[in-house]
């Protein structure tokens, strides 16, 4: 019978054995319904990729690698496809997912620096030029090198990674003919609303005008363009182009195209101690499977650490344990609002936020995406973002739209911090710079390597970079400039109309495909099972209103995806893009993977668990913690209380309010209960409550006894959170 996953048809009565055949350009394919799924021991690999537990295997078979990567970000990831193209014998292994940490996180931009052109002018034109000349001509052509080298980047990126990166035009309105305060602090600059044509065509130059040229629009034609902009005053826009992409995804084709070219690499294999030899020298790492809990020993004649802002955790392995900090964590909110903010083809650069820094609001896989702060700390995990950040990008971003686009908190589908590296070499003489790019240093007691810094635009220029420091002057040359990354080789830009022709699938699932897996995706819909209906004619979505389709998990556990948050967060990107719809997709991705894994009932329910905790650490529509506002406003008045929950500000309340404000008010309602309430309150049977029967229904509240054990339990907390 047809593992159809649903449906009924003619279909599951067809012979017991079902034998697909596929072509994948050129490749064949064969997938067996619906017993194969349930008969590997193993998850295998994509086409022509060693499998995870393959990886594992190797790395545990005692052989002495050249390099061993601590880190399996962009950089660290990068660095082993660099060293692996040169022949090395490379291992690379991340405690967690490929770009779990900052990699995942960032602003979807691979830009060239248009900030750093800035601050090194305005650093040019300072007093220090009078008073330090050599010095500060000095840090200006460096400054200036490090933007011609993402110029370098940037070019690479959009012209041979095709299928990963697409340019994007960026807005930038114009209200005054001078800003003030002046953009990063100088005069000069306050002049930037008549000079800026001529900085993007300069911006363009420095590309050797490989990328689309930047232009005017006009007020007319910016409204004509982008309706959602501000009217009032508004004087004109300049456009230019930057490179966005799917960073998490890049990651994994850099991780998979190493693997590819014989690294091994795995994820969720984890380095808890340096090994040395009786010099002190670094000669491999003690690790550990944090899926299996098996623990060994990976042999290697250099180590390099990659690990981001958590870089200085590593270095604490290594002998000398008292060691001067080498990074400086710099956290980035970005928040996710729904599309209709932006038009699908422009984003928007607001050049002057309050506090100086550039803020992005993008068109990003059918949300908006706004962001980012910049808040000094130690770098963490979780991405948790604070309510203060969210506050803020959610106030500066109205600047720019049209005031009868309110931008409401309730609007916020999901928002996440990430952590930026600034780097410092330890190990350099004292009084030596703090870089605003990247430091690579070596340990000369231990012999370990690490990198820190740097951004996504940079990564393969770093990889490069270290690798030279590994393998020496003499040593072969770098490989990876025209390097095609995994999915790249047979991508075209008809891929999806292929898709549509041979899967009969709609052009929003066929272009997602293609965007996001290039020519992988035909191994991506070979996985897919008939539905025995007229539509969809292949597979299911895993949740409706968006493009992921159940293939896409079966493919992901082979692409060395381990637990339900790889799904959710980076093989697909719900949890980024709507907090909510990635709950709701959590048991239908763990039947998935529960196939696949072959987990039993007890594991299934515990990846279950751990992906819920995970996916509410992302900031949603209501704030993480308790609103106090609600609670005071239940004590003072029924106004003000249906003013508090009213999120979407339109005048009414519907059940999911009501559910939401019982939960951060304490109390143990079940949703038989809340429905139950909000009947009550709904005397017109509309299905949402106007002010007028709130305050009806409040009146026969407070007589009841439940108003009474409220009033004390809130009274009782004060404004303190109160547990759910």
């Amino acid at each position: 019978m047809i593992a159809s996953r649903g449906g009924n048809s003619f279909l599951k009565t067809a012979c017991p054995v079902f034998r697909a055949v596929f072509s994948c350009d050129g490749a064949v394919i064969t997938r067996s319904f619906p017993n194969s799924r349930l008969a590997f021991s193993t998850v295998q690999g994509p086409l022509g990729i060693p499998s995870r537990d393959e990886q594992l295997t190797r790395l545990q078979n005692g052989e002495e690698y050249d390099v061993l990567v601590i880190g399996g970000g962009a950089t660290g990831a990068g660095v082993a496809l660099d060293a692996a193209t040169r022949g090395l014998k490379v291992a690379c292994i991340e405690r967690g997912d490929f770009a779990s940490e900052t990699s995942s996180r960032s602003t979807k931009l691979i830009w060239a620096g248009i900030r750093y052109l800035g601050t090194a002018t305005a650093a040019l034109l300072s007093r220090n030029l009078l008073i330090k000349p050599v010095e500060t001509v000095k840090e200006f052509m460096d400054e200036l090198r490090m933007v011609f080298i993402c110029h370098q980047e940037r070019r690479f990126m959009t012209t041979v990674q095709q299928h990963l990166c697409e340019w994007l035009p960026i807005v930038v309105p114009f209200t005054t003919w001078r800003a003030s305060p002046p953009p990063m602090g100088h005069p000069l600059f306050g002049f930037f609303p008549v000079l800026a044509p001529i900085v993007f065509k300069f911006y363009d130059a420095l590309s050797a005008f490989t990328c689309p040229p930047s232009y005017i629009l006009s007020r007319k034609r910016a409204k004509e363009y982008f309706p959602q902009l501000i009217e009032k005053d508004l004087k004109y826009c300049a456009v230019f182009y930057e490179a966005k992409h799917n960073d998490a995804r890049t990651n994994l084709a850099i991780a998979l195209t190493a693997a590819g070219k014989g690294a091994a690499v795995a994820n969720y294999v984890e380095a808890v101690d340096l090994q040395q030899d009786s010099q002190g020298k670094v000669t491999g790492a003690f690790v550990k499977d944090n899926v299996a809990g098996k623990e060994w020993t990976i042999n290697a004649k250099k180590v390099i650490l990659a690990g981001g802002p958590f870089t200085d955790e590593l270095r604490t392995m290594e002998t000398d344990r008292e060691h001067k900090p080498a990074v400086r964590g710099a956290a980035g909110t970005h928040v996710v609002l729904p599309g209709y903010f932006m038009p699908t083809n422009l984003g928007l650069l607001d050049y002057n936020t309050s506090d100086g820094r550039f803020l992005f609001m993008l068109p990003w896989l059918g949300h908006t995406l706004v962001g980012t702060t910049d808040r000094k700390g130690d770098a963490a995990t979780l991405p948790d973002p604070p309510e203060d950040d969210i506050d803020w990008i959610l106030n500066e971003c109205k600047k720019y739209l049209n005031p009868d686009l309110k931008v409401r908190r309730s609007d916020v589908l999901s928002a996440w911090t990430g952590w930026r590296p600034l780097a410092v070499d330890p190990h350099a003489p004292d009084g030596s710079p703090v870089s605003r790019d990247h430091i690579i240093s070596e340990n000369p007691a231990t012999g370990v390597i690490f990198i820190a810094g740097g951004k996504w635009t940079t990564y393969r220029h770093m990889a490069e970079e270290v690798t030279d420091k590994v393998v020496g002057p003499t040593g072969p040359p770098c490989r990876t400039l025209d390097l095609k990354l995994y999915g790249g080789e047979l991508y075209s830009n008809q891929l999806p109309f292929q898709l549509i022709q041979k899967y009969g699938m709609d052009q929003i699932a066929a272009e997602h495909l293609a965007s996001t897996y290039g020519d992988r995706a035909w191994e991506v819909c070979s996985l897919t099972v008939p539905t025995g209906e007229e539509w969809p004619r292949f597979d299911r979505p895993i949740i409706e209103g968006f493009p992921y389709i159940d293939a896409e998990v079966i493919f992901a556990c082979r692409e060395y995806a381990c637990t339900i948050e790889d799904i959710l967060s980076r093989r697909t990107r719900l949890a980024f893009l709507n907090k909510k719809a990635a709950v709701a997709a959590i048991p239908r991705v763990a039947d998935l993977m529960a196939q696949e894994h072959n987990w039993d009932k007890k594991t299934k329910m515990e990846k279950m668990k751990a992906a819920r905790l995970y996916v509410e650490s992302y900031g949603g529509a209501m704030r993480l913690k308790a609103d106090s506002l609600l609670r005071e406003a239940a004590v003072e008045s029924p106004e003000k209380l249906f003013a508090a929950l009213d999120r979407d500000l339109n005048g009414y309340i519907d059940v999911h309010e009501v559910a939401e404000a019982a939960s951060i008010l304490g109390l143990s309602m079940s949703d038989e209960e809340v429905c139950k309430v909000f009947r009550q309150m709904d005397t017109e049977d509309r299905g949402r409550i106007g002010v007028n029967e709130f305050k009806s229904w409040w009146s026969r509240f407070i007589k009841s006894k439940r108003y009474e054990k409220m009033i004390l339990e809130l009274e009782g907390h004060g404004t303190e959170t109160v547990p759910t």
